[in-house]
């Protein structure tokens, strides 16, 4: 689950620039690298992005001038529980599709012009499908065909020397910045805290 709401100024973005900057933040985002077929296609379901054009759009200093950069603000819902991960990687991402768009127009973006903010949902009150719902509720519904696919046998391999995360079955490379917990005599990696987190509730582990 990602919900991205992109508010700007009426007829600042042409479709092309729209189209520009889903691509640039779909393309990260919703990276396939090392994710098996099934999560990420839910994945895909899961993740949300719609433009909000505003009209009459003022700063504190007035109008705002159609010759420079248009303000943005991205609002980006995700579960709290994944709120502090989602900041580090997904600020950056939304500020290079926007970025990469200004340039292409020559745009000059004043400062405090662009903004994206990270905002945690907390449990209970996701509404995912219309219910109530917890972050542990949402990750199980983006890996259910997942784990469905390991159940019967159909999961993918994966290369020697790497992980992979029990919950959504992404690769994850061992090392010192590797998410991972022991259990059972065996080191596990999670591709996020989200996973591990899930696991750890799964199986009982403190």
């Amino acid at each position: 689950m990602i919900l991205i709401e992109i508010s700007c100024p009426a007829g600042c973005f042409s479709e092309a620039d729209r189209s520009r900057i889903v691509e640039h933040i779909w393309n990260i985002a919703l990276s396939d690298d090392h994710a098996p077929t099934e999560t990420m296609r839910r994945a895909r379901q899961m993740a949300h992005l719609g433009f909000r054009e505003l009209t009459d759009w003022h700063t504190g200093d007035g109008p705002v001038d159609s010759k420079d950069a248009p303000p943005v603000i991205a609002s980006v819902s995700v579960p709290q529980a994944w709120q502090d991960e989602t900041a580090r990687h997904m600020i950056g991402v939304i500020k290079a599709a926007v970025r990469r768009v200004d340039n292409e127009h020559g745009w000059s973006r004043a400062p405090g012009s662009l903004w994206v903010l990270i905002n945690g949902i907390v449990d209970g009150s996701i509404g995912m499908d219309g219910k109530a719902s917890t972050a542990d509720e949402v990750l199980q519904a983006m890996v259910a065909d997942y784990q469905e696919a390991v159940k019967e046998g159909r999961s993918e391999p994966f290369p020697d020397g790497m992980l992979v995360d029990p919950m959504c079955g992404m690769l994850v490379r061992p090392g010192p910045h590797a998410i991972t917990l022991e259990h059972d005599g065996e080191t596990i990696g999670f591709c996020a805290v989200a996973c591990r987190d899930a696991y750890r509730a799964q199986h009982a582990l403190v």
